[in-house]
């Protein structure tokens, strides 16, 4: 078995237009699928996909490619993992092809994968057949939740006992190191307890219907642990790339072009049970750039719908500055808020006489308009300091308003809300946007925040999301150069790797694994720079990897001066040293000023 075996069977298995229909809004022409290019802004549909030739391509921008490159290019992951992402949605077990013989064992992934299909028949045993039955039945009748909904959505329900469900999967085979990793069952000093208990049971399932984790929702009020609880993160379970219901609305969400973005688990089910079935909500009140993905090249309508309190109003402005600051959907796509007079969706479901699109549109508002609603108050207020701090928070979603006519009317309605002259108001959102031109600075001082060590493993990680910046990276050093020893390993195999002429399975798998582990260390401060275009912010994080080594090499020569000075004086050798360090000082200089970064104290002692 080898790599080329498993591509072939994949696209044997896969349907190319199935595939990148997950991802893209298709349409037939002749023999062939056209849509609006993914990958670049149009307004005519150029992207071609060929089920005959198992190929795309698009006109407009000249990316072309099979169902593999496309899946890497659009979820901006490594051929490798999508290989292995395509070969778990076509039921192929990808481990052997990567592995070497002795290796060859069932994968995580998999294990997982099967017990949580098994927690599953667990659950849906336990909410149809079981003692518990009637009492569940009629709860979730009385939250609105008929036999029909609780079909299409999978409910179940985990008995209160402490570890019903561990002594079933046991009897099924699974191991407790596979157990635990399913994190289905919690490991405790007292014996393995189960994760849910007594709560009725919801399955998180993702765009290609695997059941990847679950939800769980408490029955007893007068319990005092959280309202409701998911499965932890496994090798399945990534929250950050699910939306609750997306698999059940996908269908709706494409015919419509509209889709409505709620809370929680119970909003998405009460408004899909009165017919409105393009609904999904995150995996939290925030949502994420691998979410909106999902939904970004389908949609002409987005609407977002959260809770009409404090919270759920600052979670809307928090998801508004995601989506505009990242351009993660097209300028054609209308951005409209939804708010009732009822607390959440499922409230605004359970005493409205009318729940229908028609009636959401009527509650639906454009941006500016919603917050001038929410939050008349602020616009009110006899304290001027409030109704700034309300007339900068619109500044910093008006920003990122790409459309000039847009911002004008944005700001016109600002303006005689607050009672300010259109003329005045223009003139402060000019000073804003004189301050943000220096968000760049940003991005610089959150690199200038980094010691040498995580800069270097920040090197590694913007190159293992784009290979072909080593090349930049070679240019300049040796891969030797570097301190860190794992940073060295990795950057000195990815070079002998991308200049073979043929590179072995066991190859793939090494580089593989070596990527997550750069992943895995550098989580911890790549937050900052979730936004950041790689390829285009490498040169500047070279730049000041240079000025941290520079002032680095600096302070240890003024640290051996200070030494020599103080043990056996060699003013021939101080001569030197003072030499070094002005040279250095000089080169520091040349590329402050070279990337344009020397108004900022980066390396300064």
């Amino acid at each position: 078995m080898n790599i080329k075996d498993l591509i072939a069977e994949i696209k044997n298995r896969l349907l190319i237009e199935d595939v990148i229909g997950s991802y893209v809004a298709l349409k037939r022409s002749g023999k062939n699928y056209i849509a609006l290019c993914p990958f670049h802004h149009e307004k005519t549909p150029s992207f071609t996909v060929s089920p005959e030739k198992n190929f795309f391509h698009c006109f407009g921008c000249g990316k072309s490619g099979d169902v593999i490159t496309f899946v890497a290019d659009i979820e901006k992951i490594s051929f490798v993992e999508a290989v292995k992402k395509l070969a778990i949605k076509a039921g192929i077990d990808p481990t052997p092809y990567f592995l070497g013989e002795n290796q060859r064992e069932k994968s995580l992934v998999s294990i997982v994968q099967s017990i949580n299909n098994e927690a599953m028949k667990f659950f849906k045993y336990y909410l149809l057949k079981s003692k518990y039955s009637k009492e569940i039945i009629s709860y979730l009748k009385a939250r609105g939740v008929n036999s029909d909904i609780a079909k299409v959505f999978k409910f179940g329900f985990a008995p209160p006992d402490g570890n019903l469900l561990y002594k079933y999967l046991k009897s099924k085979f699974f191991t407790d190191e596979s157990i635990f990793e399913s994190r289905m069952v919690t490991k405790t000093p007292k014996g393995p307890v189960d994760l849910f208990r007594n709560r009725v049971i919801i399955p998180i399932i993702d765009q290609y219907g695997s059941i990847v984790g679950f939800g769980g929702r408490k029955i007893d009020e007068n319990d005092n642990s959280p309202k409701y609880i998911n499965t932890p993160e496994t090798p399945i379970f990534k929250k950050r790339g699910i939306l609750f219901g997306f698999y059940q609305a996908k269908d709706s969400i494409v015919s419509t072009g509209r889709v409505y973005i709620v809370e929680g688990y119970f909003d998405v089910i009460s408004l899909y049970s009165k017919g409105i079935r393009n609904v999904v909500a995150p995996m939290g009140t925030s949502l994420t750039v691998e979410q909106i993905r999902l939904l970004a090249n389908k949609v002409s309508e987005f609407y977002l719908f959260f809770d009409n309190d404090s919270a759920g109003i600052n979670a809307t402005e928090r998801n508004l500055q995601l989506i505009l600051s990242d351009n993660l959907l097209s300028s054609n796509v209308k951005i409209k808020i939804i708010t009732t007079p009822f607390k959440d969706p499922d409230e605004f479901v359970k005493n409205s006489a009318d729940v229908s699109e028609d009636t959401l549109k009527k509650y639906s508002y454009d941006i500016v308009d919603f917050f001038l609603k929410v939050r008349e108050n602020e616009i009110k207020s006899s304290d001027s300091n409030v109704r700034m701090k309300f007339v900068l928070s619109m500044f910093s979603i008006i920003y990122l308003i790409n459309n000039v006519y847009e911002k004008e009317e944005m700001l016109r309605k600002i303006s005689e809300s607050v009672g300010i002259s259109i003329e005045v108001m223009r003139s402060e959102f000019e000073k804003y946007q004189s301050k943000k031109f220096v968000s760049r600075d940003v991005f610089v001082n959150n690199i200038d925040k980094l010691v040498l060590n995580e800069l270097e493993m920040l090197i590694a990680y913007f190159i293992s999301k784009n290979h072909s910046l080593i090349e930049t990276l070679l240019s300049e050093f040796n891969p030797n150069d570097f301190k860190d020893d794992f940073v060295r390993y990795y950057l000195s195999f990815l070079e002998e790797y991308l200049f073979k002429e043929e590179v072995s399975e066991s190859d793939i798998n090494e580089l593989y694994v070596l990527e997550s582990e750069v992943e895995s260390r550098a989580m911890e401060f790549t937050r900052n720079f979730a936004n950041t275009t790689y390829s285009e912010d490498f040169d500047t994080l070279i730049s000041i990897y240079k000025v941290k080594r520079i002032s680095e090499r600096k302070k240890e020569i003024q640290k051996i001066i200070s030494n020599v000075m103080k043990t056996n004086p060699d003013q021939e050798l101080i001569d030197e040293l003072l030499e070094e360090k002005q040279a250095l000082a000089l080169e520091e200089k040349k590329i402050k000023e070279g990337k344009g970064i020397n108004y900022l104290n980066i390396g300064e002692e």
